[in-house]
């Protein structure tokens, strides 16, 4: 492929790409490099989380198509936790429960009220009485700063960082400014983050990583053309037919244009595995490698029609698009996210097959880095303490042995539609409404896919999860959100509206 399909889509992101090399340039003489990769002292840490990645769709998970050749080295490096769960099913309350180590209803960053539709109503930002691993870190003398492609980052996390910075581009460009950020700030202890954005929508991979995936779905008859490429860099505009209207999954004008959405997300994936490989090796090539923790995540997955009929059953999306993005539902493919991480502390040649949450990841990044933990939040009274808190935060993973078949993992916080949760204790995972009535019970050790509505058969498993769901609603500290809501999109900042815009949210 010669030609880029996507660029009348990018010609703003490579506009400013350009000029911000140019000013790179000219100020470089003025920054130098401060890089000393024998210091004494606690470990650096470089946290990359990858928007919209469902674990399955890389090779380390099982995944068959050649996504994540990098992120299939390295994980071998480190350890990797094969059963990590999302605390939401979109980015903004995600990403803050993994940087927290507390769930949305503590945090308090998500979207409020008994239905959700985010594309009428903002979230909330994160309550400032809860302390971030970037805050906690810099506490301890690090110097922190974040790199992010997706303005929700914006919504209290990022401010938390000591020096932020929005990049709406490409992974390759975010990464290359993080590591200039590195090289003149790698002398002491620093955090790094870096958010890319890649696997979002509107997904516009480069030529080069597109043209392997792109080949089956032409063998298939698929139309490839430019236009049907830009036409589902979102979910189906002209002429693409719209995915999230299907009748069905598999109906004959929908499956190829599923098989071309399907190779565009995964050469996302290979350009965003591209540039952490490229971040790795500018690590280890400063010498840093050996003194820093590098931890790879992602915020939630993506369906791509998984869960089609259950959607159009169930009819609670209030867009009225059904089986298709994130943050309209509790499945696996949006709730079952990578996790893994390699580096100075971190267990070499580790598959964690337990099921674990992102509210562990900061606690367990900082005993692998040999650090207090973060302070408890002040916002969990005692009251819920006593049943609910260990529900509520996570802890440290780093230690072995400390497997738990039985551990309860919760997710919260939609975006579109009813107030639902999950409720997944070992093998068993309940998708219900906030009160505790389900509306459906899946066996995940037997049915992974989660096809087939095992409530029916098993009674007491059923009850159980529902009394923790009713448990967790009563203990005050859930992400219902009837006290008040975000505001409203007008009354937000007009550049941050245009950011959100660009990622099609807030239309």
């Amino acid at each position: 492929m010669r030609n880029d399909p996507f660029a009348p889509l990018t010609a703003r992101q490579r506009r400013k790409r350009m000029l911000r090399r140019f000013s790179g340039r000219l100020l470089q003489p003025l920054r130098p490099a401060r890089i000393k990769p024998r210091r004494q002292g606690p470990a650096n840490l470089v946290l990359v989380g990858v928007d919209t990645l469902r674990a399955d769709h890389l090779g380390c998970y099982g995944y068959g198509r050649p996504t994540s050749p990098h992120l299939d080295r390295l994980a071998g490096q480190g350890t990797i936790f094969s059963d990590a769960a999302a605390c939401a099913p979109w980015t903004l309350p995600s990403f803050a429960s993994a940087l927290t180590g507390v769930t949305p209803g503590v945090h308090g960053a998500y979207l409020p009220g008994p239905v959700r539709n985010m594309d009428t109503q903002p979230p909330r930002r994160l309550d400032d009485r809860i302390i971030t691993l970037a805050a906690h870190l810099e506490a301890q003398g690090y110097r922190t700063a974040a790199f992010y492609s997706n303005q929700f980052f914006a919504f209290g996390l990022a401010e938390s960082f000591a020096e932020h910075h929005y990049l709406n581009d490409e992974a390759a460009e975010v990464v290359r400014v993080a590591l200039e950020w590195i090289r003149r700030h790698g002398d002491r202890p620093f955090f790094c983050f870096v958010l890319l954005n890649d696997p979002h929508e509107p997904t516009t991979p480069a030529p080069e990583d597109l043209a392997p995936f792109l080949t089956s779905a032409s063998a298939h008859g698929a139309d490839t053309s430019a236009a049907m490429l830009r036409g589902l860099a979102r979910w189906g505009e002209p002429p693409a037919p719209h995915l999230g209207k299907a009748p069905a999954a598999d109906a004959p004008e929908i499956a190829p244009a599923l098989a071309v959405k399907l190779a565009i997300y995964d050469a996302a994936i290979h350009q965003t595995d591209r540039a952490i490989g490229t971040l790795d090796k500018q690590l280890v090539a400063w010498g840093l490698g050996e003194h820093t923790l590098r931890s790879v995540f992602s915020d939630h997955g993506e369906e791509f029609l998984d869960h089609m009929g259950w959607a159009r059953s169930w009819d609670h999306d209030p867009r009225g698009i059904f089986g298709i993005g994130h943050g309209h539902s509790m499945f696996q493919e949006l709730l079952h996210v990578p996790w893994l991480a390699w580096g100075s502390g971190v267990p070499a040649g580790v598959r964690r097959p337990d099921p674990v949450s992102l509210l562990d990841l900061a606690p367990t990044l900082l005993d692998w880095m040999g650090l207090p933990p973060l302070p408890a939040p002040p916002t969990v009274s005692p009251a819920a303490a006593d049943q609910m808190a260990p529900l509520l935060t996570g802890s440290s993973m780093a230690r072995s042995g400390t497997d738990d078949a039985e551990r309860v993992i919760l997710a919260e916080a939609m975006a579109y539609g009813p107030d639902l949760v999950s409720v997944r204790k070992g093998r068993w995972k309940l998708i219900a409404r906030r009160d505790g009535s389900p509306l459906a019970m899946f066996d995940l050790a037997g049915d992974p896919a989660e096809k087939k509505d095992a409530a029916a058969d098993h009674p007491q498993e059923l009850a159980d999860l529902q009394a923790i769901a009713t448990r967790w609603r009563d203990s005050g500290w859930a992400a219902s959100g009837n006290d008040g809501d975000g505001g409203s999109w007008q009354d937000m900042d007009a550049e941050i509206h245009q950011r959100l815009k660009d990622l099609g949210y807030a239309e």
